[in-house]
């Protein structure tokens, strides 16, 4: 009886619906396949559990609303090339210098301004190879700038900066007066393990920054932390979110009340969404017997 009104419900459902259904019976499918599983090397553990983070995404096409450009050129590049400033070995970009290589750099989009300026502090265990943030440097060179802990600014000295981190007292980004968001100069983001993220904070030149915080939402990130909430961002995921909510509170709201964001940093992802489209194709639908 209940297989019966199983498939009778599954029917009425919108193809959507359907697929949605389907990704979250397979995420349900890992965690208990996981569950409490102790991994030899935690660094790749990421590639067993893939499909979990796929399935946890309720849209079946999560960047179809964004005005990113094309990443077909993409594809097309089959060898490794050499970093023009220092010689490595790298496929699409040198994230060592955070530019791209000679073979693609007038194909790759180049944002000229952000509505403000952004520092990562990346904790050194942090490998540059795993990083989200450089795919910010590389796209917005002029505007995103990365150090190593403990090697960064003292930004007492600066006006208008504030740390992008759910300290006590931080200020929601969503609920910003128009006038707080137009003072923002620079965000700061920590790029490492919340682990880690926690001792970075601890140094002084961060404790005396105020702090803000984004919206909640699903990450979409492939790789991330084992027994976290998928609420837990990407760090170039966070310096999206950031800046367009600090569009938003800056412009205020269309005519009809909603977003006034006209995708114009949308870009900031256009490494992150290739590189979750290509991961997608090797591994969600790989998906277990059910």
């Amino acid at each position: 009886m209940t297989s019966e009104m199983d498939e009778t419900s599954s029917e009425q459902m919108t193809p959507v619906e359907r697929d949605t259904n389907e990704r979250l019976e397979v995420a349900e499918i890992y965690r208990n396949k996981h569950k409490g599983r102790k991994f030899k090397n935690p660094r790749t553990a990421h590639r067993s559990i893939f499909s979990t983070c796929m399935a946890r995404c309720e849209n079946q096409q999560p960047f179809s609303g964004l005005k990113t450009s094309n990443t077909t050129f993409l594809d097309e590049i089959d060898r490794r090339g050499n970093c023009e400033n220092c010689g490595r070995s790298r496929k699409f970009f040198c994230y060592t210098c955070h530019i791209p290589l000679p073979a693609i750099k007038e194909l790759v989009p180049y944002i000229a301004s952000l509505p403000c300026r952004i520092d990562v502090i990346k904790h050194p265990n942090e490998h540059d190879g795993k990083s989200t943030s450089i795919h910010a440097a590389v796209v917005a060179p002029e505007m995103v700038k990365i150090f190593t802990f403990p090697n960064f600014p003292d930004y007492s000295i600066e006006d208008g900066v504030v740390l992008v981190y759910p300290c006590d007292g931080a200020v929601p980004m969503t609920t910003m007066t128009t006038s707080r968001a137009a003072e923002i100069q620079k965000m700061v983001f920590i790029d490492s393990t919340w682990a880690q993220a926690k001792q970075i904070y601890k140094d002084p030149r961060l404790k005396a920054l105020p702090c803000v915080v984004l919206r909640t939402r699903k990450s979409l990130f492939w790789r991330y932390q084992l027994g976290k909430p998928d609420s837990y961002l990407a760090t170039i995921e966070a310096i999206y979110d950031a800046v367009v909510s600090l569009d938003e509170r800056r412009r205020g709201s269309d005519a009809d009340g909603g977003s006034s964001y006209d995708g114009s940093y949308d870009n900031l992802l256009f490494f992150f969404r290739y590189f979750y489209e290509k991961m997608e194709d090797l591994y969600f639908h790989k998906s277990p017997a059910v």
